[in-house]
């Protein structure tokens, strides 16, 4: 298998013939195209399952700093983020020797690669920095919660009191690491796609 890679929000994990163990090749090579085809589609499928165990298994838990954060307190609302990740995975462009299985969620091959992000049509980024933040827009924050203004570099909101609560910070971008297992080790799907493309040569070896 190849290692994952990520472009234009998509990851990829993709399985090509010459980066399969040299044995499962040559065992492949005298068995039919068809037989090809069904037998990758079914490995791919097993490898996968494992993808999906692997987050479902981690659950939201993974994706929480350690630090905390900001946007981490009494009026948080969890998105359920992890739960599309953990269901977005699908086996696409499967053939005699080669599958990819891919990604599509947003934000996961940011998490992924890290980097750098620049608004793209706005002039700033606006950083979630309270916990009823999370999860929304500036936009959607002002238009269900409370209107939002701008106090130097933030949006702010009114309080009770009279005061002034920051909400939003506003930044011209945001540079952030890879997150720790944001993709799962590679034997944890390549161990189940190859025992389960053996089994199936075994058998359809053992029945000529």
């Amino acid at each position: 298998m190849a290692k994952p890679k990520t472009k234009g929000g998509t990851v990829s994990i993709t399985v090509k013939d010459d980066e399969l163990n040299v044995l499962v090749s040559d065992l492949l090579k005298p068995l039919s195209h068809q037989f090809q085809v069904r037998a990758n589609r079914v490995a791919t499928s097993a490898a996968l399952d494992a993808v999906k165990k692997y987050y479902s298994e981690k659950g939201r838990d993974l994706w929480l700093s350690k630090k905390g954060g900001p946007t981490h307190g009494p009026g948080r609302i969890p998105t359920q983020w992890w739960r599309g990740v953990a269901n977005g995975w699908s086996a696409i462009n499967i053939k005699a020797r080669s599958s990819e299985i891919i990604n599509k969620a947003i934000g996961l091959s940011h998490k992924i690669t890290g980097g750098t992000i620049k608004p793209k049509r706005a002039r700033m980024l606006t950083i979630p920095v309270t916990p009823s933040a999370h999860g929304h827009t500036a936009k959607s924050y002002s238009t269900t919660i409370a209107p939002l203004f701008r106090v130097k570099n933030a949006l702010v909101m009114s309080t009770p009191d009279g005061g002034i609560k920051a909400v939003f910070a506003l930044k011209k971008s945001v540079t952030q690491k890879p997150w720790p297992g944001a993709l799962p080790p590679e034997k944890k799907y390549i161990k189940p796609y190859y025992e389960t493309l053996i089994n199936m040569i075994e058998k359809e070896l053992d029945g000529k």
